[in-house]
């Protein structure tokens, strides 16, 4: 989302990338800290959330910068093909690729600056270069493989939506209809976990 909105406007691809990264990790950083932090049973104060900052910043940018130069590139190259289905697929999950292994140092970085203090490996220790290719690897292919698709449902969802906007200011009740299905979703949710809860309190 943070590169469609960037990419709206006129910037050279490595002013782009430098902001979209860094607006990614400022905004991002601190759920992600405190899932992580959640899930490892660790304490979480306000200043855990901005924890590995400067890694995962570097990450980020240099991504955003990669992202953007090797799309710019290949569109450049083929104007037409990128216009397609196919292009679009191509030019998207070879971007991805090259952007994850590029920016893959900062995962590893990110992980040494997050160990638990009295479980603090050496970074030559704590570096695993097998782990480190296996893990770039799948993780690569897989948002290669994710973003790649979303470029072809794109347009197709942007059409979608046309269609409602255009059916919405025609039909105003519309709204109506959309913010009640939206609350009683939400309020099912909230019945679900209450159920939840209380199944777990009686265990």
């Amino acid at each position: 989302a943070t590169n469609v909105v960037i990419s709206g406007i006129d910037l050279d691809p490595t002013l782009r990338g430098t902001a979209a990264g860094a607006i990614f990790c400022t905004t991002t950083l601190p759920i992600t800290n405190y899932r992580f932090r959640k899930a490892m049973g660790w304490p979480i104060s306000p200043g855990d959330l901005y924890q590995a900052y400067l890694p995962t910043v570097l990450r980020d940018i240099i991504y955003g910068i990669v992202r953007n130069k090797v799309m710019a590139g290949l569109v450049s190259m083929n104007p037409e093909r990128a216009g397609t289905n196919a292009g679009r697929f191509v030019n998207m999950f070879i971007t991805v690729i090259a952007s994850c292994v590029i920016s893959a140092p900062g995962n590893e970085l990110r992980g040494y600056c997050l160990q638990a203090p009295d479980k603090k490996l050496p970074f030559f220790e704590f570096f695993k270069p097998d782990k480190f290719v296996r893990s770039t690897s799948v993780g690569a292919l897989i948002m290669a493989v994710s973003l790649g698709i979303g470029t072809l449902a794109t347009p197709q969802v942007e059409r979608i939506w046309g269609q409602v906007r255009e059916f919405l200011k025609k039909n105003p009740a519309g709204y109506a209809v959309i913010a009640l299905f939206v609350l009683g979703n939400i309020v099912a949710a909230s019945r679900q976990r209450e159920v939840s809860d209380a199944s777990k309190a009686k265990k």
